[in-house]
């Protein structure tokens, strides 16, 4: 303790190095903000100490104004930045994981979802204006909580695209073996991906970053040799990697949408929009507004209403026997699953919004038509009332994935919810009594 920098009279005390990076420079530390007792991560950039670089500081400056616009559950929030006599401190919050470095073995499902995840950071960087490149993505700058939510972190060799002047750069960015090709002179939206690549390539392999060369040649620097070393990996998976990794930029996915894309086609589970996949991925910034959270209770009261009453008519004129039970159950198991993957095709690819839509619609009103021209009256009823609660159970499911993200008030807003369910209920069996 007593050799650590003293940044009390800044109002932070220094707990601990976890990190130091030569080229500029930079010691990180975990430190505790004097004044909240929060645990925090302090950036510190030392332009009198003989590694320190001009570059150095312009990449600490480039950093802070990077992370200072960024709003991602993914990436560690700026919380501050201040002058101290011999250079200058970023202050970021700290995130209680282990870097995929440290921490191994990972399973092959554990891979794709964080692999996922990553790009879904990505995802986010590229579709900022002008849009972000990490350039330095590797193990070490990807943590892992016991949670197994995914940070990207170390935005020091960040940029904005359009800001790259390639007659300026001083200094090649990035880490060898995990940089693209083209990277040191015309880094593109690939290269990230090409980074991340590698990465999952050191995961499947059990390969520590700084064994990664074991698996290039010299006549070939950029072309990974991974695929003797893996088994028990699908081959979809395998060819998806080889297009992260090629070395030439026209061979590559073009960017993080497209690669996320083509991983969740061949993935299902990677599709699914459930809490547990979900919720840390998005930005942080995502929220119910108080608008939307009335209408959508609203909403549920006025099914709940319908679904009330349709079970009263469905009472009177449907024999309740047990294939027509049968029917109605199994219209809303089917009328269910294509609700949610409706709802599920709409937040994953706006672009399908008419098939989702057209989906949802369709699906209720042809079981409906056709329990009723084939069966009866009565059973296209009960189709109808079956329809509606596998409606509600919809919304009710997306309403709870959108309530499970707020950071604020959220068992408030998980009462109201299942309050306007049962006030629906009780006002629609009230009103056909």
């Amino acid at each position: 303790m007593d050799n650590f920098p003293e940044l009390n009279s800044y109002g932070y005390q220094l707990l601990e190095q976890i990190g130091h990076n030569p080229q500029g420079g930079r010691i990180t530390w975990k430190a505790r903000n004097l004044n909240s007792n929060e645990i925090v991560v302090v950036k510190q950039f030392c332009f009198a100490t003989p590694n320190s670089s001009w570059s150095g500081y312009k990449a600490y400056q480039q950093e802070i104004t990077i992370l200072q616009n960024l709003k991602h559950s993914g990436i560690p929030p700026y919380l501050d930045s201040f002058e101290t006599k011999d250079g200058f401190c970023l202050i970021q919050e700290y995130i209680k994981a282990q870097n995929l470095n440290y921490k191994n073995n990972f399973t092959i499902k554990q891979i794709k979802l964080i692999t996922k995840k990553v790009l879904e950071i990505l995802v986010y960087l590229q579709q900022q204006n002008p849009p972000i490149l990490h350039q330095d993505i590797k193990p070490e700058n990807i943590l892992i909580d016991e949670l197994e939510n995914v940070y990207l972190i170390d935005f020091g060799l960040a940029t904005r695209f359009n800001s790259i002047d390639e007659n300026t750069i001083s200094t090649i960015p990035g880490t060898p073996g995990f940089m693209a090709s083209e990277q040191a002179i015309a880094p593109t939206k690939s290269s990230d991906l090409y980074s991340l690549g590698v990465t999952i390539i050191c995961l499947l392999t059990n390969k520590k970053s700084a064994e990664i060369g074991e698996l290039i040649t010299s006549d070939k620097p950029y072309q990974i040799q991974f695929q003797s070393l893996i088994s028990n990996v699908d081959s979809a998976f395998i060819n998806w990697l080889q297009k992260m990794v090629q070395p030439q930029v026209s061979k590559r996915f073009v960017d993080a949408i497209s690669a996320l894309k083509a991983l969740q086609e061949i993935d299902w589970e990677l599709r699914d929009n459930t809490i547990n996949t979900l919720e840390k991925s998005l930005p942080a910034n995502v929220s119910l507004s108080p608008r939307i959270y009335a209408l959508s209770n609203l909403g549920m009261a006025i099914l709940g209403m319908a679904t009330a009453t349709g079970i009263h008519i469905t009472n009177r004129v449907t024999d309740k026997t047990i294939i027509n039970i049968t029917i109605a159950i199994i219209g809303m198991v089917v009328i269910y699953i294509a609700q949610y993957a409706a709802a599920t095709a709409l937040k994953t690819d706006p672009e399908g919004k008419t098939e989702a839509i057209t989906l949802a619609i369709a699906t209720p009103i042809t079981l409906t038509i056709v329990a009723g021209l084939i069966l009866g009256r009565g059973e296209a009823v009960a189709m109808s009332v079956s329809a509606t609660i596998a409606q509600t159970a919809t919304l009710t499911s997306v309403l709870w994935q959108k309530l499970a993200l707020e950071r604020n008030n959220n068992q408030l807003k998980v009462i109201g919810l299942l309050i306007a369910i049962a006030l629906g209920i009780t006002l629609g069996l009230t009103i056909t009594i």
